[in-house]
């Protein structure tokens, strides 16, 4: 089941809209009816609305939602199975237990994901999905992101670890939306196709899941990770790929984070997406460069990339992690708390196609809205309310999340729909069953590639 609508009034908040013709307004009203935002302004006390659940926002800042551009919800459940010890990194582990994987686990791992965003303040999730066995996972994806609330992309990739010349589904693609019409959709998902590309697939394949995408309209979205582990790497190839046609408005490409000056220009003159992932590219990758980007008009969103690395959903702290970096790596002030909420918020809509539908708090558009405590110990005194967020924000401070007229979380706490099951509480188990169904297959403990089998006393969960 999934939260019913109700029309709202969020009354004397403090609203970050986002929006250069809305502003900042330090004491906000914000009505809300069946979804959509219908007015954004001063506070009025004596406002008749009718019938109207109102919110008492005092002592509060509102913003947009965050919109996160690049999340592989499916390994969810990896999360505390990746860790330092020699064979639990991300791909080892990743590469033993994604052929385990049940349908039922796709959806709860996306639930479980879904619902972490919730608590952070995310509404909408772009699903990278580089583990698609079967059209039947592929439906749990969407159902799962659908029973959450929350608004997306779903974009269907090929099983992971697949063979280079294998192409991804293609038939299923163009099935897709027949059995997944608008009118199922509710108005908050749509679909793209998650593409390994030349680097990893030869061209009979990438040519042709190219030509099928863009026949399709469906967005793409693939990582550019070519030279993730060559010594002194200063180039993704992406001058080739817009040699080759491949870049373009349609595309979002994932981390860039050895791209060099030609590449990056090759970005800037195609308009195609670049989104970072900083705190998983600064474990495992370099440093993003975020800077050289916005500096080239490389158009610019932020990511998680998944919780198995593992990361958390605490959009605020990773903000204030990345002005750090950038601060000291590039030694400029340039980039801007404001500015960083912005790519959070609004520059994600835009990567997505959405920044008519969310990314702003603006009338007309959907009311996708998180709202903080801004009388929270660490938040005071304050002057600049963006400030304080990006430099001392914490999760803790989120008291609401409303996703298309939905309350999500409310009072610090994530509200369930009546009857629904908690996915946190089924995650734990869904990674226990897959795990002991991978030890009994002699594929867990996962084993470096080369590394010798198991022993008869491993194999049983850690």
């Amino acid at each position: 089941m999934i939260q019913q609508r109700t029309d709202l009034l969020v009354s004397g908040t403090h609203l970050i809209s986002m929006d250069a013709d809305v502003g900042d307004i330090p004491r906000a009203d914000i009505l809300i009816r069946e979804g959509r935002i219908i007015d954004a302004g001063p506070h009025r006390p004596d406002r008749e609305v009718g019938d109207v659940q109102v919110i008492d926002a005092s002592g509060t800042l509102t913003l947009p939602g965050f919109v996160d551009t690049h999340w592989h919800l499916w390994n969810s459940l990896l999360r505390g199975t990746v860790g330092d010890r020699p064979g639990t990194d991300y791909f080892t582990v990743k590469r033993a237990l994604a052929p385990h994987f049940e349908v039922e686990d796709f959806y709860w791992a996306a639930r479980f994901g879904l619902a972490e965003a919730v608590s952070g303040g995310i509404t909408t999730v772009h699903n990278f999905d580089h583990n698609v066995r079967s059209p039947q996972d592929a439906d749990a994806n969407i159902q799962a992101h659908l029973d959450s609330g929350l608004r997306g992309r779903f974009s269907y990739g090929p099983p992971d670890s697949a063979a280079p010349d294998a192409t991804n589904d293609l038939d299923d693609w163009a099935a897709l939306r027949e059995r997944w019409p608008a009118s199922r959709l509710d108005g908050r998902l749509d679909f793209g196709v998650a593409l390994r590309g030349p680097y990893r697939t030869p061209p009979s394949v990438y040519e042709r899941e190219w030509r099928t995408a863009r026949s399709l309209g469906l967005p793409i979205t693939m990582h550019c990770d070519r030279c993730l582990r060559e010594e002194g790497c200063r180039s993704c190839g992406l001058v080739r790929l817009e040699e080759l046609g491949l870049l373009g408005e349609d595309v979002q490409v994932i981390h860039a984070v050895h791209a060099g000056e030609q590449d990056i220009r090759a970005l800037a003159r195609t308009r195609t997406r670049v989104s970072l992932s900083p705190m998983t590219e600064m474990r495992t990758m370099g440093f993003p460069l975020l800077t050289e980007l916005l500096q080239a008009g490389v158009p610019v969103s932020l990511s998680l990339d998944t919780l198995a690395m593992p990361t958390s959903a605490d959009i605020l702290g990773h903000l204030r992690a990345i002005i750090s970096v950038e601060a000291a790596r590039t030694g400029s002030n340039a980039l801007t708390p404001r500015r960083l909420l912005r790519l959070a918020t609004l520059d994600g809509a835009r990567d997505l196609g959405l920044e008519h539908v969310t990314g702003s708090v603006t009338p007309g558009k959907r009311a996708d809205l998180v709202i903080l405590r801004s009388g929270d110990i660490n938040l005071v005194p304050s002057g600049d309310p963006a400030e304080a967020l990006v430099y001392t924000g914490q999760i803790d401070n989120i008291d609401t999340v409303i996703a298309d007229g939905r309350i999500l979380k409310r009072h610090g706490k994530r509200v369930l729909a009546p009857g629904e099951q908690d996915p946190v509480a089924v995650a734990a188990a869904r990674r226990d069953a897959l795990l002991r169904r991978a030890a009994a297959a002699g594929d867990w403990p996962a084993r470096p590639a080369g590394a010798p089998g198991p022993s008869p006393t491993e194999g049983t969960l850690p």
